[in-house]
């Protein structure tokens, strides 16, 4: 009798796999395996009836990617045909549905399904889920051997937690979950906050509303444009772009280098901060000319400590100076010399009937508020991730975030997150972060399927050591300044900030190769019952040259891990640069000796819209 193939060494047995979220992770995870698996299941739960994730339930006006449209792809898949440098919300959603019907992964997602449980059962190794089907309203029970969370970062809208929210009796709606059939031609409108969607915001409905009050509690930072052309691409820009994909990999790589060689601005007192805070305060002084509206307007925290907006200097401009009780300077993005918008500097304490009142005790009415509040950062799932013993991880993440490199969960078996706490999410392109974490997840189910593996399980010391990491570099990051970021939930010293401690470049090097160390494998029997009857794959495979190793010279894999990373990024493919300079930045060190082609634009390290 022959030996049977599926007791060769390394076999692989079938997987079932669950991801939560139809987002740019899930579908991501959705190609990988696609790509090269073949003895597995596979499905996406998405609360929402299309895929997207924030870029389906952001759609509030003007809401764009505040990162280059050809860079806002994933790296093996470009797309020649963005319509301007800076795509809306409405493309970046049709890339992501283009991106699934081109791969065929429909077939994996159910739609209009919002999971609302999971639970481990350490008896069988398997996570147990529940969902429910919000158009019929029946409850799926399913369950998987491996489960991903791939909810998204900027998924929960934060609204304003102030007395009389309910009160009011206009329309009220938040930026995260905009209704594009409000009215606002003729209204007059409060828009709460002026962060990034609300300077997206302002500059659309200023034109169509009565008049717009806007509320600035605190100052940010202002870039010039990322892009030395901002704006619409022209047709035959776009038909260039199409007939020679070179012309478009050729720009992706600029920015992308360009995003990637100003990473050092984000650690205190480096060169690159001092003079990225000189730039911006001599460009923001330019602009705001009388002393209060500078001392309003101006931050006194590092560059990058809050989320810097990429509106660009030319959005910004002065009109009349108004004065009653203070001084008010209308801010004007777009247009100059507007009449319509009123900057308040000030918080909103509470809601009226009628409108709000700041925090300076001042009643203002309004048809329509729109609260550009921000999001809900503190991880905390939507539904509850029962783990061994019944440990809530709402609960405990509540209390104290233990994860692990952005992918792993302290003590929880067999589950990943995308986009999870410590993640690059906002010092580099996040898209690449997620085929990072795509890749490495990916090598667990690899692992997992040709090994007699239970349960893989971040070590409790490994997570609480990363943390400790984590805490001592963010003392030396802008993070920690004074200021209100989403990585510390919004409040002074809240936590220890959940971004990656390092630039994405050092999180892709990070994460590239897993440290099993770190990880709890407990198998079903025998561990090295994977090796079989002793028959290798090869063997099995009718096509394979049983003598594959015979060759002329070494050109097997690097055995140095050094090696190997230069192959990777290319080493002495490119002239050498000046290291942690910006030239664009260097308005104060004209010694400095300007980079390349890289130093035609500029670019901020955040990479998601909200």
């Amino acid at each position: 009798m022959d030996p049977l193939r599926e007791e060769a060494i390394r076999n692989e047995r079938h997987v079932k796999v669950i991801c939560v979220g139809a987002g740019a992770s899930g579908l991501c995870l959705a190609y990988k395996l696609r790509r090269s698996f073949r003895s597995y299941d596979f499905t996406i739960y998405e609360k929402n009836p299309s895929v997207g994730g924030t870029w389906y339930e952001n759609r509030y006006p003007g809401c764009a990617c505040d990162v280059p449209s050809h860079n806002y792809v994933y790296s093996f898949e470009p797309k020649a045909d963005f319509s301007s440098v800076y795509a809306g919300s409405d493309e970046i959603r049709e890339y992501f549905e283009g991106f699934v019907d081109k791969y065929n992964l429909g077939k994996y997602i159910k739609l209009s399904h919002a999971v609302e449980k999971t639970t481990w059962v350490e008896d069988t190794g398997r996570w147990e889920v529940e969902a429910r089907n919000l158009q019929t309203g029946e409850v799926v029970h399913d369950w998987c051997h491996i489960l991903v969370h791939a909810c998204g970062y900027l998924n929960k809208p934060s609204w304003p937690e102030l007395p009389g929210i309910d009160d009011y009796s206009g329309i009220k709606v938040h930026s995260a979950d905009y209704d594009r059939s409000i009215p606002l031609e003729g209204k007059n409108v409060l828009l709460i906050g002026a962060g990034s969607s609300a300077v997206q915001i302002l500059p659309t409905i200023q034109p169509i509303v009565k008049n717009v009050t806007i509320f600035i509690r605190s100052p940010t930072w202002v870039l010039p444009d990322i892009s030395t052309e901002a704006g619409q691409f022209t047709e035959e820009e776009i038909e260039k772009f199409k007939n020679e994909p070179e012309t478009v990999l050729a720009l992706r790589q600029t920015n992308e280098r360009t995003m990637n060689s100003i990473f050092s601005l984000y650690l205190k007192g480096t060169v690159l901060q001092e003079q990225c805070k000189t730039l911006l305060k001599g460009e923001m002084e330019k602009i705001f000319d009388d002393e209060e509206s500078r001392k309003k307007l101006i931050p006194n925290f590092s560059v990058g400590c809050k989320r810097v907006v990429p509106s660009g200097f030319k959005y910004l401009r002065v009109s009349n100076l108004q004065r009653s009780n203070k001084a008010l300077l209308n801010l004007i993005f777009k247009a100059l010399r507007k009449e319509n918008v009123i900057p308040v500097y000030s918080g909103v304490k509470s809601f009226t009937p009628s409108g709000v009142v700041s925090d300076e005790g001042s009643s203002y009415d309004g048809d329509v508020i729109i609260c550009a509040t921000g999001f809900d950062t503190s991880y905390i799932s939507h539904y509850p991730i029962y783990g061994p013993g019944g440990r809530n991880l709402q609960m405990e993440w509540a209390e104290s975030i233990m994860g692990y490199m952005g992918v792993g969960v302290s003590e929880f078996p067999n589950t990943f997150t995308f986009l999870g706490p410590y993640t690059p999410v906002s010092n580099g392109p996040t898209l690449i972060a997620i085929e990072a974490q795509a890749d490495y997840i990916c090598s667990f189910i690899d692992r997992y399927q040709t090994e007699p593996i239970h349960s893989i399980t971040p070590k409790v010391a490994a997570c609480a050591d990363f943390k400790a990491h984590v805490a001592s570099f963010m003392e030396k990051s802008v993070w920690t300044d004074n200021c209100r970021n989403s990585h510390n939930n919004h409040k002074v010293g809240g936590r220890v900030p959940t971004t990656w401690p390092g630039s994405t470049l050092h999180y892709l090097e990070a994460i590239r190769e897993p440290r099993w160390d770190d990880w709890e494998v407990k198998y079903s029997g025998n561990r090295f019952s994977w090796l079989g009857n002793g028959i290798s794959q090869t063997e099995w495979d009718p096509t394979a040259d049983l003598g594959y190793y015979i060759r002329q010279s070494d050109d097997g894999a690097w055995n140095s891990w050094w090696k190997r990373n230069g192959v990777i990024n290319k080493s002495g493919s490119l002239p050498p640069r000046v290291l942690h300079r910006q030239a664009k930045l260097a308005v104060t060190a004209p010694s400095d000796k300007p980079e390349p082609e890289e130093a035609k634009i500029i670019v901020h390290a955040a990479a998601e819209s909200s």
